[in-house]
């Protein structure tokens, strides 16, 4: 068994999913396995991913120590080899941990608690003497110095460790010094980027209609930066309102050319009263538009898995998005791409595709500096599709060959 962590496939976050369905296509296709997964759900499944037969675990960072899920007694139960627990029995006999700790969660900058659950979840492998081999991710920051020894001591011990960006891959060769080592220590690119896509299902006739017309730009509204836009302002330091700087690139979209509709796509799934929605920020700027542009905004209706995601911005003429893994799996099936970055993993994830000229910095742009780099992406479109072109070959080669070694190092 080779069994996949911190890529949990039910938390409404298609950016975490494109990790999970990634990685599970990848190892899939060179008969890798059998595979399992962890998930929020109860004991072991057997499930098709769409991408391979998977089993899997409940694993939850919670206090309901009694469950056979709880990530505390199933690291406990998986050193005795996993007793009344399933999921401490699968991981007790895997043969190697994946873990990709949801693509930038290996840091401390969110708190203890998930510091404390990327920490516990990696050593699950250590502990157990199995193989753990980090997928490519960002890491840290570490603030503070004894979660950053901790951090280290885990990124010395593991089989291998991927990084996605140049920054992670700096920390790496400066944090660990005479424990860095290039066999183990590779610098590597973000797994969705070879992401399978495929054709959305059931969408309404007037939107299938809109995405075979060929005039559709797409936008992320990010529940995140805009549910409450004054609290994300003083978090992530960013130069005006992303409610502002969302309408204004919207508006640059739009006047770009009256026969240029705009079509509004969640990736990040949750019910409308919560927080994060981008459903509920992606209909509330289509109100505040509907009013200029009669007709010519939609939202995109259901939620759609990650692949299917793909297939919808596949078939855009241009996107925008500050959900990173929505704007790879834009660019990476050849969509002119405009990467809206409220922290630097944008900017070093695109930096490593070849394309870091083609992130605005949100922390840098307000509404009106941030619709000037919107008209300006949009100008040079055609000359942008022609260079991803170019490029994706290349970069798919690079996927391919990174997985690879990856199994590679799982056999080693």
């Amino acid at each position: 068994m080779i069994t996949l962590l911190n890529a949990a496939p039910d938390t409404g976050n298609q950016g975490v999913s494109a990790l999970c369905l990634s990685a599970l296509a990848g190892l899939a296709a060179r008969q890798a396995g059998p595979l399992a997964v962890a998930d929020h759900g109860r004991g072991v499944r057997l499930c098709d991913m769409g991408v391979a037969r998977v089993s899997r675990l409940g694993l939850t960072h919670n206090r309901r120590f009694w469950r056979g899920d709880s990530l505390a007694t199933v690291r406990l139960l998986a050193r005795i080899g996993g007793g009344p627990s399933a999921s401490a029995r699968m991981i007790a006999g895997s043969r190697a941990i994946l873990d990709v700790s949801g693509g930038d969660s290996f840091t401390d900058l969110y708190g203890p608690h998930r510091f404390r659950a990327m920490v516990l979840t990696k050593r699950l492998a250590l502990d157990n003497g199995l193989p753990l081999i980090l997928l490519p991710q960002t890491l840290g920051p570490f603030r503070d110095p004894a979660n950053r020894a901790e951090a280290l001591g885990i990124l010395s011990a593991a089989r291998a460790v991927w990084v996605r960006d140049a920054a992670s891959f700096a920390f790496l060769q400066e944090a660990l010094g005479p424990r860095f080592d290039p066999e183990r220590h590779r610098l590597g690119l973000d797994m969705a980027v070879a992401l399978p896509a495929q054709a959305p299902k059931d969408l309404p006739a007037p939107l299938q209609d809109w995405l075979t017309g060929g005039a559709v730009a797409g936008l992320n509204v990010s529940g995140l930066l805009v549910q409450d836009a004054p609290g994300a302002q003083a978090t992530f330091g960013l130069a005006e309102r992303h409610d502002a700087q969302i309408l204004a690139a919207a508006r640059a979209v739009l006047d770009h050319d009256a026969a240029l509709r705009l079509l509004l796509i969640p990736h990040v799934h949750r019910d409308l009263d919560h927080p994060e929605s981008d459903l509920a920020a992606s209909l509330a700027l289509k109100a505040r538009l509907d009013g200029d542009y009669p007709g010519r905004v939609q939202v995109l209706p259901g939620r759609l898995d990650a692949m299917a995601l793909k297939g919808v911005l596949s078939r855009l003429a241009w996107f925008a998005g500050a959900r990173m893994h929505a704007t790879i799996g834009a660019f990476s099936s050849g969509t002119p791409t405009l990467g809206l970055g409220y922290s630097d993993k944008a900017e070093g994830v695109f930096a490593q595709c070849g394309i870091g000229d083609h992130v605005a910095d949100l922390r840098q742009l307000n509404a009106q500096a941030l619709a000037r780099s919107v008209r300006a992406s949009l100008a040079k479109v055609e000359a942008t599709r022609a260079d991803l072109a170019q490029r994706l070959p290349g970069l798919l080669a690079r996927a391919e060959a990174q997985m690879d070694a990856i199994v590679a190092q799982i056999g080693a």
